[in-house]
C-alpha cells in the first residue's frame, strides 16, 4: 500500500474520528451487548437453573409428540416445530398461518405445549399468536432480553434491525479507515505503552488493541449488518422483485424443496428413527426438528444440527415424513449446493462465535471486550484532543456514563429478572428493571460533580451489583453449588464465581479510584 499524503491522512482520521463520535455510544452498546449474548445458551440455563444431565432431543420423543398431536386442533398439523428447553422441557409448536389482527400480517397460529421429554407429562400449554407471548416458548426472559438487546436494541421491527445494520456499516467504516491509517500495522501489533499518563500513552492502548482487533471488527462488523439487513431488506426486495411480492413462496423456493401435494392421511414415521439416523450423518447435536404435513403422506421432517466439531456449517437432513427415508442434505440456500448458500451459512456461526463449542465463544467474547475498549478509547481520545469546549466535555461526561452505566444496566435487569421470577411475570420486569438501572447510572454520571470521581462511584456500585447477583439467585430458589455440582451443571457454578470474582475486583478497584480521586482533588 503506497504512502499516504498528508491530506489523505487527515480526510481518514476525519472519517474515522467522526464516524465514531456520530454513532460511537451505539456502537458500543450493540458491541458490549453482543458480547454478553455469546454466551446467551449458557445465561438461559445459568438464570432458568433447570437440571439437565443430557440434551432433552437425545432422549426418545417420538410418544410424547404424538400424544401431544392427539390434542391439537388438526389444522394445527400443518407445521410442528420441536426444540428443547433449558432443563429437562421440549417444546412442541403445533400450528398453521393466518392473518395477525394485530398486526394485519400472517402469522403462526396454533397451541404450544412445554413437555417433560422422559415422562411426555404437558407442563405448560399455550394457544393463539404465541410468538407474542415469549413465557410460552422461552424459559428465560433475561436471556431473551439480552438477545433482542443486542440483535434490535430492543426496537420493535424492523427499525431495530435497521440501526444495527446501520451501525455494523459505521464500524467497518472507522475499521477500513483504521486499517488505512497504520503505516505500521506488523510493528503496532507489539506497540509498547509509553511511560506516564499523556495522551501519546492513552493512544498507545488505543492502537494496540484495535491492531488485534482488526479482523475481527471486519468479521463481526459485515456480519451483523448482513443480518439485519438479511430480513428487513434484501429478502423482502427478492420477494418483490422476483416473487411478486409474496414472501411464503420465495421462502419456499429458497428454503424448501417442492414436494407434490397429497393430504393423503399417513402415520408419521418414528420420531426417534429418524433423529437416530440424522446423528450418524451429522455428529453436531440436534438443535430444532421440523415436521410439515403431520400425519399426511406428503410429510417432511427437517432435522437441523449444530456445527459439528470443527465445522462451521449448520446441518440440515431432510426425511420423508411418511417413510421415515432420508432424501439428502437439505442446502443453506436454494435447491442445491452453491458458494452463495456456503456464505450465506456461514454468517451467523462467525458473528456469535458458535463454531467450536465453548473455546470458540470465550475467544469471541474476549475479543468483543476488546473492541468495547477500542470504542470507548476512541471515544475518549477524540474528547480529549477537543477539552475545554462545553459541548465536549459534556460528551465526555455521556461517554463515562454510558461506558459503565450500560453493564450497570444489564446487571439490573438480571436483578429485575430473579426477584420478579417467583411471583411476577418477569418478561414484563426484566427490561423495565434495565429501564431503572440505566435512570439510576445516568442520575449519578450527571449528579457527580467532577468526571474524576465517576470510576469510584460507578466501580462501588458495579461491584455490589455483581456480587449480590448470585446470592439473590439462591435467595430466591435458584439452584444451589451443591446441586450444581451434584447434577454437573458447570453453567451456574462458572457464572455466579466469575460475578463474585468481578463484583470483587470492581470494588478493589473503585476504592483506589476513589483514592486517587481524593489525592487529586487535595
Amino acid at each position: 500500500m503506497g504512502r499516504l499524503s498528508q491530506a489523505q491522512l487527515r480526510r481518514l482520521t476525519a472519517v474515522h474520528g467522526w464516524s465514531g463520535v456520530v454513532l460511537g455510544l451505539l456502537l458500543y452498546a450493540v458491541i458490549a451487548t453482543g458480547t454478553v449474548a455469546v454466551f446467551a445458551g449458557e445465561i438461559g440455563r445459568w438464570s432458568a437453573g433447570g437440571v439437565r444431565a443430557a440434551d432433552p432431543l437425545e432422549a426418545p420423543i417420538d410418544a410424547a409428540i404424538r400424544s401431544a398431536a392427539a390434542g391439537v386442533d388438526a389444522a394445527y398439523l400443518d407445521d410442528v416445530g420441536i426444540w428443547a428447553g433449558e432443563g429437562r422441557d421440549v417444546y412442541a409448536f403445533f400450528h398453521t398461518r393466518a392473518d395477525n389482527p394485530e398486526t394485519g400480517e400472517p402469522d403462526d397460529l396454533g397451541t404450544i405445549l412445554r413437555l417433560d421429554a422422559a415422562s411426555g407429562d404437558v407442563l405448560g400449554r399455550d394457544d393463539g399468536f404465541v410468538w407474542s407471548h415469549p413465557s410460552a416458548w422461552d424459559g428465560s426472559a433475561l436471556r431473551r432480553f439480552l438477545v433482542d438487546l443486542h440483535v434490535q436494541l430492543y426496537m420493535p421491527g424492523p427499525w431495530g434491525l435497521i440501526v444495527t445494520g446501520v451501525l455494523g456499516l459505521a464500524m467497518m467504516a472507522a475499521v477500513v479507515s483504521g486499517l488505512l491509517m497504520h503505516r505500521h500495522l506488523l510493528r503496532d501489533l507489539f506497540v509498547a505503552e509509553r511511560a506516564g499518563g499523556r495522551l501519546v500513552s492513552a493512544r498507545d492502548r488505543h492502537v494496540l488493541a484495535a491492531s488485534w482487533s482488526l479482523p475481527f471488527a471486519l468479521v463481526l462488523a459485515f456480519t451483523g449488518s448482513f443480518l439485519s439487513f438479511a430480513g428487513t431488506v434484501g429478502f423482502p426486495l427478492l420477494a418483490s422483485i422476483a416473487f411478486g411480492g409474496d414472501e411464503e413462496a420465495m421462502s419456499a423456493a429458497l428454503f424448501e424443496p417442492p414436494v407434490p401435494e397429497d393430504a393423503t392421511p399417513a402415520p408419521l414415521a418414528s420420531l426417534d428413527a429418524i433423529l437416530a439416523d440424522s446423528r450418524t450423518r451429522a455428529s453436531g447435536p440436534v438443535t430444532y426438528v421440523e415436521v410439515a404435513h403431520f400425519g399426511r403422506a406428503d410429510a417432511r421432517v427437517h432435522v437441523w444440527h449444530d456445527p459439528a466439531q470443527g465445522g462451521m456449517l449448520y446441518v440440515t437432513n431432510l426425511y420423508d415424513g411418511a417413510a421415515g427415508a432420508f432424501l439428502g442434505r437439505q442446502p443453506q440456500v436454494g435447491t442445491a449446493d452453491s458458494v452463495g448458500g456456503t456464505l450465506y451459512g456461514l454468517m451467523y456461526p462467525l458473528h456469535f462465535g458458535h463454531f467450536a463449542g465453548i473455546v470458540s465463544r470465550i475467544v469471541w467474547g474476549a475479543l468483543g471486550v476488546s473492541l468495547c475498549f477500542v470504542t470507548l478509547s476512541g471515544l475518549r481520545l477524540w474528547v480529549r484532543r477537543r477539552a475545554g469546549g462545553a459541548v465536549w466535555d459534556g460528551f465526555g461526561r455521556a461517554v463515562d456514563i454510558v461506558a459503565w452505566g450500560l453493564p450497570l444496566a444489564m446487571l439490573a435487569s438480571a436483578w429485575g429478572y430473579f426477584l420478579s421470577a417467583p411471583a411476577a411475570d418477569p418478561f414484563l420486569w426484566t427490561p423495565w428493571s434495565f429501564v431503572a438501572g440505566a435512570a439510576a447510572a445516568i442520575a449519578v454520571g450527571v449528579s457527580a460533580r467532577d468526571r474524576g470521581s465517576l470510576e469510584a462511584r460507578y466501580g462501588r456500585l458495579l461491584g455490589v451489583a455483581c456480587v449480590g447477583l448470585p446470592l439473590l439467585r439462591l435467595a430466591v430458589g435458584g439452584m444451589s453449588w451443591a446441586d450444581a455440582i451434584l447434577h454437573r451443571q458447570p453453567d451456574v457454578l462458572t457464572i455466579d464465581l466469575l460475578l463474585l470474582l468481578a463484583g470483587a475486583w470492581l470494588l478493589r478497584r473503585g476504592r483506589v479510584a476513589g483514592r486517587l480521586a481524593v489525592e487529586a482533588a487535595e
